[in-house]
């Protein structure tokens, strides 16, 4: 019994041994990169002084456990960690790779590669001057030369600041080329903050609205935390500094929540609004200054690393449900800050989870935190807009009412009848240029610009009127583009329309500055003329017929051709009106139409009956109609 036991014992030890030792990872030749955390086991050394010889020894190395996931999160934590990554080159010769540590806060490094010793280490992290590494970059790129074969590969990490890192193997090309990618991506990340500090900025100056200010702190404070915990002030500010780097990422962390918490005290203007949750904010804010303080004047470099993270997690929710009480108490301003605070929680939420190791590892988990600051920017400052318009309203209302008990006193009165009969003159001219632009609006067909029928026969009925008192000669041409239902059914109605703005085009040029051209149909135009008699009428109408009929429109890169026919009569002496003569234009297009279309047709009335002739002449007699064809093409 002992003895199967004993067996047994050896079989599960064999299988623990096995699962301890994680697979290598096989470089091919046209890999991108690896994520090589899922591939590394790790080992924690709690008293950070193991070295490389001892964490090879069978004793430590069965220590070793899979990684098992794609991010190496273990939180604040004093221990060290040590790092296995067996690497497979099937290739004949040497591949150059970068080895990429992505998290820039990391303390220490130290990269062992086959053959190394404890006292031939590469070291690197932000406790070294910037100008040490190899690469000019916020993340950790290590040079690899992978000999064919398989190898192993041993990495020590400590961290003051929450570890966490993704550790991920790339051929060189492909990760400069990534690299080009994320810098495109925080150049537009921080000229967006960039801006909204300048917009804001500015609106404060103008308005002096303390709000304004309290909110372009808040940005500012936002990007020296996120520009330090991302790595770039270590790397354009103090590169030669690496101890006030560090020193500096809590300081900052902790000033973006003091700004938050007093630019929400002061937006949801909360000591009048909200006396009770203005006085738990002023708590927080007390114990928050209070632990700010300890932490830097204490010497335990995890806890002053550790606090202000811890704090987050009870500012965000503390401002967001500020912002809902304020919304509930009838605060309107507070809706979008509310849901500004939502996306930034909802962000930081994603991004703890992921540097939890709860979510796997991906651009959009772990810059979750970033994507709800950019709206919580955007929707902040709708709440900024918000909340003026809101005053703006409020001190409009405020005003007014004190202007309608200044009008109750009889010194104001003088001067509110003052400003009424200004206000009154100043609307008078209103109404008149209004006035004046709705008569010209009702005088001129919206698609082409050319009068309409209303005007037209205005016109007509004055012209008429003037030519019979003077004795003067009068004509009218009418004419209709030629099949124009069938331009409409084919090509769509706007052809329709550009067809007929391009007819009233050609007609408006075609005749003289005394004719009067306007469009009193659909597809129906009338020209009246002035002085002129039929005959001459007749060649106008002609000239026009032609250049309708070699017009070609381009209509959506389609050339587009239409003809035009026309109806011409002159003023007879027996016409009670205009509308006579108009009625002989119609039956003069009608003749034209019946002849083939794209003619001009003339009801050309008897010589006594023209103005100036015998006053006798019968201008209904249909045998009058005079029809011209039109010029070969």
């Amino acid at each position: 019994m002992t003895r199967r036991l004993w067996w047994l014992l050896l079989v599960l030890a064999a299988l623990f041994w096995k699962s301890a030792a994680a697979d290598p990872v096989r470089i091919e030749a046209h890999g991108e990169h690896y994520r090589l955390n899922a591939a590394a086991s790790v080992l924690e050394d709690p008293s950070g002084r193991l070295g490389l010889a001892a964490v090879k020894t069978d004793d430590v190395a069965r220590r070793f456990r899979p990684q098992g996931g794609e991010l190496s999160s273990f939180g604040f934590t004093d221990s060290a960690y040590w790092f296995r990554i067996t690497l497979e080159n099937p290739a004949p010769e040497p591949r150059p790779m970068l080895l990429v540590l992505r998290t820039n806060w990391l303390d220490s490094i130290q990269v062992f590669g086959p053959g190394d010793t404890d006292t031939s280490a590469r070291q690197f992290g932000d406790t070294l001057p910037f100008k040490t590494r190899s690469h000019d970059s916020p993340q950790f790129v290590i040079d690899l030369a992978l000999a064919p074969g398989t190898h192993t590969y041993y990495l020590r990490v400590t961290s003051a600041q929450a570890f966490m890192t993704p550790i991920e193997l790339w051929p060189p090309d492909a990760f400069h080329e990534s690299d080009r990618l994320w810098s495109a991506y925080y150049g537009l990340f921080y000229g967006i903050l960039f801006v909204m500090v300048l917009y804001n900025g500015f609106i404060w100056v103008s308005t002096r609205d303390r709000n304004y200010l309290f909110y372009c702190l808040y940005l500012v404070a936002f990007f020296l935390m996120n520009f330090s915990y991302n790595g770039f002030s270590y790397q354009y500010f103090w590169p030669e500094s690496p101890r006030w780097s560090n020193w500096t990422h809590t300081h900052w962390i902790f000033l973006f929540q003091f700004v938050a918490l007093l630019f929400a005290m002061n937006f949801l203007e909360s000591k009048d609004r909200l006396p009770r949750v203005h006085r738990i904010l002023r708590g927080f804010v007390g114990l928050m200054l209070a632990a700010w303080l300890s932490v830097t004047l204490v010497d335990n470099a995890v806890a002053y690393n550790a606090a202000p993270v811890y704090f987050i997690f009870v500012c965000t929710p503390l401002i967001l449900a500020s912002g809902v009480f304020a919304w509930r108490g009838g605060y309107r301003a507070a809706r979008f800050f509310v849901l500004a605070s939502m996306t930034s929680l909802v962000g930081s939420f994603f991004t703890a989870l992921t540097v939890s190791g709860l979510l796997p590892y991906t651009f959009a988990n772990f810059h979750a935190a970033e994507f709800g600051i950019m709206a919580d920017v955007v929707l902040l400052s709708l709440a900024l807009a918000d909340r003026i318009k809101l005053l703006a309203e409020q001190r409009q209302a405020a005003e007014q009412n004190a202007i309608a008990h200044r009008l109750e006193a009889s010194a104001m009165l003088k001067q509110a009848n003052e400003d009424l009969e200004r206000t009154v003159r100043e609307r008078t001219a209103e109404l008149a240029r209004a006035r004046d632009e709705a008569e010209r609006l009702a005088r001129t067909d919206v698609l082409t610009g050319v009068a309409n029928r209303r005007y037209f026969e205005e016109v007509a009925t004055q012209e008429f009127a003037r030519a019979r008192r003077y004795g003067q000669p009068l004509s009218v041409i009418v004419f209709d583009i030629d099949f124009f239902k069938q331009i409409n059914d084919n090509h769509g109605h706007a052809a329709g329309d550009a067809v007929i703005r391009a007819v009233a085009n050609i007609a408006h040029e075609a005749v003289r500055e005394v004719d009067f051209v306007a469009r009193v149909g659909g597809e129906e135009f009338a020209i009246l003329l002035p002085g002129v008699r039929s005959e001459h009428a007749l060649v106008s109408a002609e000239r026009l017929r032609e250049r309708i009929a070699h017009h070609t429109l381009d209509f959506q890169g389609s050339p587009l051709s239409f003809t035009a026919s026309f109806g011409i009569s002159q003023i007879a002496v027996i016409d009670p009106g205009f509308g006579n003569l108009q009625q002989r234009a119609d039956h003069a297009l009608y003749a034209a139409k019946q002849a083939g279309r794209n003619r001009v047709a003339s009801f050309a009335a008897a010589a006594r009956g023209r103005m100036g002739a015998a006053p006798d002449a019968d201008p209904d007699d249909a045998s009058q109609h005079g029809v011209t064809s039109p010029s070969p093409p």
